[in-house]
């Protein structure tokens, strides 16, 4: 078989006929079972079978653990226990808005273990479109859905047949049966520890009357069955349909997705959507797995995330999961999404391919900060205190770098700020340990667990803030954040060779000697410094120059490769699945199985070395994906929200954008001779490599529309404008894009290490014209690296004075940060000096109407000035109406 060309896949999306084509359809290759090997214990995907439209509102699912919140569908089990409605994005966030569907036949069994149908996978059809299972008994289950609905088909083998409605031990809900209009209606209270999620309403019909219903007693909330009169082989159909609006709105969502279509309707349409978004990617030179792998990579991107909002006479609206109480809302919002995980590849994924749908994504979790203050870090689908930074900051930043604009950048700009810039005393939001990190230059670890970890990505995010804010013409904040992104090198340890934790003192977690590369946890976040020791893209030639040079940062990732696979487990006190799981991906050090390692191949490019790019992004590709066909494998480690499908792809095409928050793309090598990749504008990106093969697997040279090119990063331009990249590659490793001027754009240039601006106030001599010192909020308190203390002045116009240590220092920057109490005591206006003599004051900068919208809000200004000296003195000349002052921290940045 051979994939068909957009213009052939045009014209089969109009053909019913999908059995027997001598052409295959994208979505014929889709496994939906990929990755469902798994368990708790070891991970080849961590996914369930879900059926549903691209970032449908609901999935569909069998379950063969139909009281399980979290694996409700595991391989290697041999019986069906219910099917689902779900709403889950991981099973380590579990599922919630659930409501279960058993047909039977006979008699009715309530029980899970009684009621569990055996069957055979090869009596299975799972895909994304549609899901079908024929019991060993003869029973068969067909699902096709819609966006908050679907449509279902049951063929009974008798004259007895019954549908079991039931939900998760100990949810409650209400289910109504009226029996003489074959209606099923209700509403199930399913959330996850995560925090409540709004209340999930159905409305369901049936194409057949029910002869009978019961509420089974002393069982669940809801469960309950209806019984059909069915000659043997009778098909029934059911229609569903859900809200987390009202019964009513269920309803409407049924009438408007479903109504009179047949179920082979649905289904098609079902098929169609996912066509649209599968045949984007056309490839050459596949195998039937390959085929299999790449497009069931492409289903698995493109579920996540999920939309939960709905059309109210033709209005969106959305009960908010973000504010309490769940209020209904105008506006679409998306919710189902690990930043920590997604950021680094599906979303520059969809900024390229859909970048329209990119962008209604993005705005729906900007709606989510309009309505609870801050854009979470897990959506699950609200606040979810998991994971280490505050993504959302670089993937807002990176869809608007590469020209997505429908989306409220104003506010997406503001829940960066606030991310980066304030303290948060809840842990679910925002970054941890921001009361101190933002002035040590760090998140401390005898503060916040995992801190090199939430450092590390927090300069990542700074630096997108950084970019974002350069285009939007912030040039104060574009200078303050993307110094501070250079802040990487505060946490690296020349005497063992990798960024470690440091505590609020400045001392390293670890002696020297008890270091251990290999260790895990501790301040690291599922993993070891080996996993983390690469993670400034930001800055590649900075990062070099830290391992004395691109050779030596070469050699760094060499070593990777070839030191022992073995771990310590660390801080965990145990092994966790994701120890196991690396180890076997069996290349050294190198963790292909979770996110923090995906970024670490392409970083040979910034050392110069291009061609190991080539050479271990091939390995992996070989060894780490699997078409799971007969075996439920997938994937090694867990498929987060298509996090590791859009690394396959990316790395298929020949690039991947290793640097976010720039609008380009580092080259690999492509892994088919050819892909077509059709863009949202109409154009073709086309990858032409015609004589690559695992032999084949280095770059002679490279053309771009027919242009040679030498650079080893593409702009994101060539790309989404389309156009024709040519490869030609061959068996023997070759300098093409080994150039100095053929290495990606860094932040650093020259040989040596990044020297951010750092606060100069320390060591000195303080004082202020008011004090309150013997509260415990006096002028020392204004420059403690402390946001949770403050300097409280009882004056509407005092001025505090700080003579450095060591003698005269240029200033560049200097930062205030708002205190906890009333906001009429904060700073509108002032001017900052300075003085050689104490005597002579020389005026720095002057601000007048200036605001702090957060409490604990660092704010940066950036002074014209060049000269050195050794007294600085802030005077407030007015306060925002109260007759106090407050500031919780004053920074002066300089070398």
């Amino acid at each position: 078989m051979v994939t068909p060309s957009k213009k052939m896949l045009g014209v089969l999306l109009l053909c019913p006929l999908w059995a027997g084509e001598a052409v295959a359809l994208p979505s014929d290759y889709v496994n939906t079972l990929r990755g469902s090997n798994s368990g708790g214990g070891y991970s080849r995907g961590n996914t369930f079978p879900a059926t549903a439209v691209p970032f449908g509102f609901n999935f569909w699912t069998p379950m063969t653990d139909a009281n399980s919140t979290s694996w409700i569908y595991d391989y290697n089990r041999s019986a069906i226990q219910a099917f689902t409605i779900s709403h889950m994005p991981s099973p380590w966030m579990g599922d919630r808005q659930t409501f279960q569907v058993m047909p039977q036949t006979g008699s009715v069994t309530a029980d899970r273990a009684s009621r569990g149908a055996a069957f055979s996978h090869a009596n299975e059809i799972a895909r994304a479109h549609y899901y079908s299972v024929r019991f060993n008994n003869g029973l068969q289950t067909e699902i096709a859905p819609t966006d908050h609905g679907a449509s279902w088909r049951f063929t009974f083998p008798s004259t007895s047949s019954y549908v079991l409605f039931d939900t998760v031990d100990g949810k409650s809900g209400s289910l109504t049966i009226d029996q003489a209009n074959g209606v099923v209606s209700g509403y199930t209270d399913h959330s996850t520890g995560w925090g409540p999620a709004p209340r999930m309403y159905f409305y369901a019909r049936f194409s057949k009357a029910i002869a009978e219903s019961q509420k089974v007693s002393g069982q669940r909330a809801v469960t309950s069955w209806v019984r059909f009169s069915t000659s043997p082989g009778e098909k029934v159909t059911m229609a569903i349909a859900t809200s987390f609006l009202s019964v009513a709105q269920a309803q409407s969502n049924l009438e408007q997705e479903i109504g009179a279509k047949s179920f082979d309707t649905v289904k098609q349409e079902a098929q169609n959507a996912w066509n649209a978004l599968l045949g984007k990617i056309e490839v050459e030179g596949a195998t039937e797995d390959q085929k299999t792998i790449l497009y069931s990579n492409l289903y698995r991107t493109f579920l996540y995330p999920n939309s939960a909002w709905e059309n109210v006479g033709g209005t969106p609206r959305y009960a908010s999961p973000y504010a309490s109480g769940h209020p209904v809302k105008t506006g679409k919002v998306y919710v189902n999404n690990g930043f920590w995980d997604t950021y680094r590849t599906t979303w520059p994924f969809y900024s390229l391919l859909i970048p329209t749908r990119a962008g209604e994504m993005i705005d729906g979790f900007v709606n989510g900060y309009k309505d609870g203050g801050w854009v979470t870090r897990w959506s699950a689908p609200g606040y979810a205190n998991i994971m280490v930074g505050t993504n959302s900051d670089v993937i807002f930043a990176d869809a608007y770098l590469k020209g997505v604009r429908n989306f409220d950048v104003a506010a997406a700009y503001d829940s960066m700020l606030r991310n980066a810039a304030t303290y948060s005393s809840d842990p679910a939001r925002g970054r941890k340990g921001m009361d101190r990190s933002i002035f040590l230059g760090y998140t401390p670890q005898d503060r916040v667990g995992e801190s090199t970890s939430w450092s590390l990505e927090g300069y990542l995010n700074d630096f997108g803030i950084g970019q974002l804010a350069q285009a939007l013409g912030k040039t104060e904040d574009a200078q303050y954040f993307l110094n501070r992104s250079l802040n990487y090198v505060n946490l690296f340890s020349p005497s063992v060779g990798f960024f470690r934790g440091k505590n609020t003192n400045g001392t390293w977690r670890t002696s020297d000697a008890d270091f251990k590369a290999n260790r895990w946890g501790c301040e690291y976040t599922e993993g070891n410094a080996w996993h983390y020791s690469v993670l400034a893209p930001q800055d590649g030639q900075g990062l070099a120059n830290l391992y004395q040079g691109r050779s030596g940062l070469a050699n760094k990732l060499d070593a990777m490769f070839s030191a022992a696979r073995d771990y310590d487990v660390g801080c965990y006190g145990g092994v966790i699945h994701e120890m196991k799981e690396a180890y076997d991906v069996n290349m050294g050090q190198y963790g292909h199985s979770n996110q923090p390692a995906h970024h670490t191949l392409y970083m040979y490019n910034y050392a110069g070395t291009p061609w190991r790019t080539q050479q271990r992004v091939r390995d992996v590709l070989n060894t780490q994906y699997q078409s799971g066909l007969g075996n439920g494998y997938g994937y090694l480690g867990d498929e987060d929200n298509g996090e590791l499908s859009a690394w396959y792809l990316f790395s298929a095409m020949g690039f991947y954008p290793v640097s976010m928050g720039r609008p380009e793309y580092a080259v690999g090598a492509p892994y088919f001779t050819k892909m077509t990749v059709h863009l949202e504008n109409g154009k073709d990106l086309v990858i032409n490599a015609p004589n690559v093969s695992d032999t084949n697997r280095y770059i002679q040279g490279v053309s771009l529309n027919g242009q040679a090119y030498t650079r080893n990063y593409l702009p994101h331009s060539a790309l989404a404008n389309g156009g024709t990249l040519d490869f030609t590659m061959g068996a023997s490793a070759t300098n093409w894009g080994s150039g100095a001027s053929d290495l990606p754009p860094s932040l650093t240039t020259g040989s040596a290490a990044a020297q951010p601006l750092a606060d100069v106030a320390k060591g000195g001599i303080i004082s202020a014209s008011a004090d309150n010192a013997a509260s415990g909020e006096g002028s020392a308190q204004g420059f403690d690296d402390n946001s949770l203390t403050k300097w409280l002045a009882f004056q509407s116009t005092p001025w505090i004075r700080y003579q450095l240590a060591g003698g005269a220092k240029t200033v560049k920057m200097y930062t205030l940060t708002s205190a906890n109490d009333f906001s009429g005591r904060d700073p509108r206006s002032w001017t900052l000096q300075a003085s050689n003599d104490g005597s002579t004051w020389v005026t720095l900068d002057t601000r007048t109407g200036q605001d702090f919208p957060w409490r604990y809000q660092t704010r940066a200004f950036a002074v014209n000035n060049n000269t050195a000296y050794s007294q600085y003195r802030l005077q407030i000349n007015e306060t925002h109406g109260d007759s106090i002052t407050q500031l919780a921290e004053i920074e002066l940045l300089g070398r």
